[in-house]
Order: C-alpha cells, then sequence, then structure tokens
C-alpha cells in the first residue's frame, strides 16, 4: 500500500492493513491501483429488502476503473434476544486503474428486482490516480 487513499465528505477511519474504512454516504475517496476502501451500511434482512452496490465502470475502452465486492451481511453481536434488529453490509472497492467512476448503493423492495420502486441510498465517487 502507498498509503495514497484520501477520503473527504463523510466520517472514515483506516485499518491497520491501510484499507480505507467509510460509514457514510455520499463521499468521494482518491486511491491508487491496488488499494481497497470498504463501506459499511446499517441494513436490515428482516424488512425483505434487499441492498446492492453497483458502478465502478470504466473507461473510454470499457475497462474497470474499481471492482466491487458483493455485499456481505453481518447480523448484530448482541441483539438481546431482539428480533428485527439491523446489522450492517460491507462492500469492497479495489482500485483497479486511473480513472473516475461512482458506485452506487440502491435498495430494493421485497421482491423486485431493478424496478422504478429502487431508491437510491448513497453514491460513492472514486478517483483512481497513478502511483
Amino acid at each position: 500500500m502507498s498509503g495514497a487513499a484520501v477520503m473527504t465528505g463523510s466520517s472514515a477511519s483506516a485499518k491497520s492493513d491501510g484499507t480505507l474504512i467509510v460509514r457514510d454516504l455520499p463521499a468521494s475517496v482518491r486511491l491508487v491501483p491496488g488499494e481497497k476502501v470498504k463501506f459499511i451500511l446499517p441494513t436490515n434482512k428482516t424488512t425483505g429488502y434487499s441492498w446492492t452496490a453497483n458502478g465502478g465502470c470504466c473507461t473510454t475502452s470499457g475497462a474497470t476503473i474499481a471492482k466491487v465486492s458483493k455485499g456481505v451481511y453481518a447480523a448484530p453481536d448482541n441483539a438481546n434476544g431482539m428480533v428485527g434488529v439491523s446489522g450492517q453490509t460491507t462492500w469492497t472497492v479495489t482500485a483497479q486503474r486511473t480513472g473516475k467512476t461512482t458506485v452506487t448503493v440502491v435498495t430494493s423492495p421485497p421482491g423486485a428486482q431493478n424496478t422504478m420502486n429502487d431508491e437510491t441510498v448513497g453514491v460513492l465517487q472514486i478517483t483512481v490516480m497513478a502511483k
């Protein structure tokens, strides 16, 4: 890691491995190829809604600027027996090559996929700079 990861416009922290952690959207980050940013948002699987992160594309030649992982849901550690308590979903974005792109998180109602009912939760703007 070169230590060039920079974030503006939101709360953030860094793990000991240099991975930037974002907890609020919208946000903007600057990375160099190979660096990672994780964004963690509160989600609640018990509602039936689903959360997806889309984006990371593309240069004028169609090459991916940043690769976005599938979200990984984690239930709360201690819900004290309560049902319906929200957990969190974590997505990891890995910078691939220079350029600018966005990752948009949307939530969809139960049983819906890619509909007009999807709602934008937040946007992560990414600038990948040369090393």
